[in-house]
């Protein structure tokens, strides 16, 4: 029963991680890459960040940004709170 349990538990992480990656290609590759460490005009690199969260919050709420803050209020607009977390964590992840 334990090892039924391990196994659905990293089953579900699996399955979460990949549902991060894909949001997070949609709505931050484009300009950050999907490694996070895309330079541009639009972006910059994020990879190896840190504080996504909150700094994906700010945005959203309007307290946060420098350049870029208008084009990254407008992306995370329309994400919810659980959205924003999966992305952070994604983000979190890159090195």
């Amino acid at each position: 029963m334990k090892k039924a349990f391990v196994l659905l538990v990293l089953g579900i992480s699996a399955i979460m991680a990949a549902d991060s990656a894909k949001l997070y290609g949609a709505k931050c590759a484009e300009c950050h890459g999907m490694d996070g460490k895309d330079t541009s005009v639009a972006g910059k690199a994020i990879a190896g960040g840190s504080g996504a969260l909150a700094k994906l919050t700010g945005y959203k709420n309007g307290t946060f940004g420098g350049d870029q803050k208008v084009i990254m209020e407008g992306n995370v607009a329309t994400l919810s709170d659980a959205d924003m977390k999966a992305i952070a964590s994604y983000v979190d992840t890159l090195k």
